[in-house]
């Protein structure tokens, strides 16, 4: 007990610690006329003030003056904050924009990237980027994670290329943010990427060990004095009609009338109450397929707007590691190009709701409460679903309510500790709360170091119509997520019936325990950026058989990163794989019980995607069970200008068991998007998969009247591949759907 106090003291010491680099400040100017938003710099207020510069490099030279100058001017009125944005280039014509459809990834193009943090508590913050076809990109900040890039905000922006290199223009209301009443400071941070070189430059900390999201780090621009929100109300209606087609459907088709309404309202400057009444979700992007050749179930992200508005507000404990592209193999992996998140533990899942057995369930009523009161964060959710009996299926619901409730106390600069609360059983079977507590201690200058450090701990309880024992999950995470050097290490107990309704667990009974360590040198050779060698180890050991179930190993000799945009990864990964009951891998193929060891080797290299083709190859090859598994996966990318953007994905596995038999899986997808304007594109995906055997096509045009409204048809299309291998027409789903929004 004595070692454990003296531990949290010394954690607890670090945190405290003061970093002693400069803050760089700035001001915003008052308005006195208007701006036309064009992209031009051209009024009084862009030529005449002050603007910011000296932006140092992060990358590739850390510290060293930007190669390319970049100045950004602030100026505001009581309705709007304006940045104007020069970004300097001594070669225009090299300048890359290949993105122009909202929330476009831009890490292949030239951008500008912005953090606001508009409470100035050093942990939250608005997230706001474009290039030079003058994409919006936006996204909210929660506890200096990743950007959440799913929150559509209402604002705009214009950029255009001219002689001198680009510029940008952005336009923010301050309708569309919460902030702090009376605080004339904000948080702020401004980064540029000059994509043909991978230069990354930043106004404030420009450090390896530092991202743009980090908003602990930002500096400050201050003099905003008298700006409003008028009376804080957003009213959003919808209005629906289409038509639905089903094989299965004893209508075979019926016609489809739907209206609703959302309404925002600013209960203080830092609290939002948001209020559905018959939500509709008939604009969400399809889900990306994905090959399962484990015995647990897959995970797929939320996509539906209205849960993915303030979703960091929900999280708790161990939000999971990301796995995929881009990752360079050390910290994922698996399952071909296709990124993905590997996720232990969620107390809280929001596709839980009017998701059931992959049928939509109408939502009738919402009411959702998110923002700051004093140094508490507070969510508070509740969904009332309506009636509902399937036409295709047996699946017969009676209306439920769910809610989640979450609160966070914080302290220090990025520390906190939390509760959180759930209730309801969207399938009626069962009555289902959980409720939970989860604390954290940050810093992002260690021990005076100006490095990253955490500590998280975690604990939840599943309370459950009979059951009683076993049903809890609790553990932590260590985590020191630097630049050169990082490791982790990870701990987790989940009980055989913690069972959350509103969660997501694909594996009970298990201890698991994980770390991470790895170095990651830059060498000046060979066109190097970084070289990254480091092993992880994963266990999770069974406790109703007192066993380890699963053993990972992944050893990284090779994670290489260019100057020039590719990575080049190897990985040799041995796993033992204990079935206590046989796996049944396929309808035909059962693997017995046993104690097996899969021997995988992976490889990866992904090309520069800045440049009009782009690759990213991926194969392993190895032992499995009791045989052999190969795995290509294969993405080739088009992007023939700003506007027209292709993408052709194959993933290919062959697995050969020996005497038990042999089988392929496959995953294909085709997608073909083109943007007319940055507020009006037409995406398309088509994908393929041999588990289901079905061929989907969404095609969905979406036209950004203006920011806020927004017009949508929308094609579900299906087609079944039946016994004579012919693809036959089972669903076809049509929406239009127009979102309108009136502000006061």
């Amino acid at each position: 007990m004595a070692h454990y106090r003296l531990f949290v003291a010394l954690v607890g010491a670090a945190c405290l610690s003061v970093f002693a680099a400069e803050v760089p400040v700035a001001s915003v100017h008052r308005l006195n006329g208007k701006i036309q938003l064009d992209g031009v710099l051209s009024e009084p207020v862009w030529r005449s003030n002050p603007y910011l510069d000296g932006f140092r490099q992060v990358e590739p030279r850390t510290g060293a003056p930007a190669t390319h100058p970049t100045h950004v001017w602030l100026a505001y009125n009581e309705d709007a904050l304006y940045i104007g944005v020069r970004c300097f280039d001594s070669e225009p014509s090299k300048i890359v924009a290949t993105e122009m459809s909202r929330d476009a990834r831009l890490f292949s193009n030239d951008n500008v990237e912005i953090v606001l943090d508009t409470h100035h508590d050093r942990r939250n913050a608005y997230y706001f980027a474009t290039n030079p076809a003058g994409v919006l990109v936006d996204g909210r900040i929660t506890e200096n994670r990743f950007p959440n890039l799913e929150w559509d905000g209402i604002w705009n922006v214009r950029a255009r290329i001219d002689d001198q290199g680009w510029t940008a223009e952005f336009e923010i209301p301050f309708k569309t943010l919460s902030f702090k009443p009376g605080l004339s400071a904000w948080g702020f941070n401004v980064g540029r990427l000059v994509a043909r070189t991978r230069e990354m430059t930043r106004w404030a900390s420009p450090s390896r060990d530092t991202r743009l999201f980090q908003v602990e780090r930002a500096g400050i621009i201050e003099g905003l004095e008298g700006i409003t929100q008028g009376i804080g109300l957003d009213i959003r209606p919808y209005g629906l009609t289409g038509f639905s087609r089903h094989i299965e459907h004893p209508d075979g088709s019926w016609l489809a009338r739907d209206a609703g309404v959302d309404l925002f309202y600013r209960i203080t400057a830092n609290l939002l109450a948001t209020t559905t009444f018959n939500t509709d979700f008939a604009e969400t992007e399809a889900d990306v397929r994905q090959v399962n050749l484990t015995r647990f179930p897959l995970f797929f992200p939320e996509r539906r707007s209205f849960f993915l508005e303030d979703a960091g507000t929900f999280e708790f404990g161990l939000t999971g590691t990301f796995m995929g592209p881009g990752t360079g193999g050390l910290m994922g992996g698996g399952g071909g190009g296709r990124g993905r998140r590997q996720v232990d533990v969620l107390p809280f899942f929001s596709r839980r709701i009017g998701l059931v057995r992959g049928e939509e369930v109408p939502i009738r009523f919402g009411q959702k409460l998110t923002g700051k009161v004093g140094r508490f964060d507070v969510g508070l959710m509740a969904i009332r679903t309506g009636r509902y009996k399937s036409a295709v299926s047996d699946l017969d619901l009676e209306p439920q309510t769910l809610s989640v409730g979450r609160v966070k106390a914080n302290f220090w600069r990025q520390s906190y500790v939390g509760a959180i609360f759930t209730d309801g059983d969207p399938t009626g079977q069962t009555t289902s709360r959980l409720g939970g507590a989860d604390f954290k201690l940050a810093t992002s200058n260690f021990l005076n170091t100006g490095k990253n450090f955490s500590l998280t701990l975690f604990g939840s309880k599943v309370y459950a119509s009979g059951v009683s024992g076993r049903n809890t999950a609790y553990g932590g995470e260590i985590a020191y997520p630097n630049d050169f050097f990082m490791a982790d290490a990870r701990w987790l107990t989940i009980g055989e019936n913690y069972k959350p309704a509103l969660g997501f667990v694909p594996r009970n009974g298990v201890r698991i325990a994980s770390s991470t360590v790895a170095l990651g040198p830059r060498p000046d050779f060979w066109n190097i950026r970084q070289m990254t060698f480091g092993v992880r180890v994963t266990d999770y050991h069974n406790l109703a058989h007192r066993a380890t179930e699963t053993r990972r190993i992944q050893v990284t000799p090779i994670q290489w990163r260019f100057h020039s945009g590719e990575v080049l990864n190897y990985s040799w990964i041995p796993t033992l794989e204990r079935l206590f009951e046989p796996f049944k891998i396929r309808s035909d193929i059962s693997i017995p019980m046993g104690k097996y060891w899969l021997n995988t080797h992976r490889f990866m290299f992904f090309s520069s995607q800045s440049r009009p083709w782009a690759v990213r190859l991926e194969a392993e090859t190895g032992s499995f069970y009791t045989g052999t598994r190969h795995m290509v996966s294969v993405d080739l990318t088009w992007r023939k200008n700003r506007h027209l953007h292709t993408e052709l994905e194959l993933e290919q596995n062959w697995v050969e068991l020996n005497s038990l038999g042999r089988f392929s899986a496959r995953v294909i997808s085709y997608g073909l998007n083109y943007a007319f304007t940055p507020l009006i594109s037409l995406a398309n995906l088509v994908q393929y998969d041999t588990d289901s055997r079905n061929l989907g096509w969404q095609s969905r045009l979406r036209w950004i009247l203006k920011p806020g409204n927004e017009f949508y048809i929308v094609l579900n299309q299906g087609w079944q591949r039946d016994d004579f291998e012919r693809f036959v027409s089972d669903q076809t789903h049509l929406r239009v759907k127009l979102n309108y929004v009136f502000r006061f």
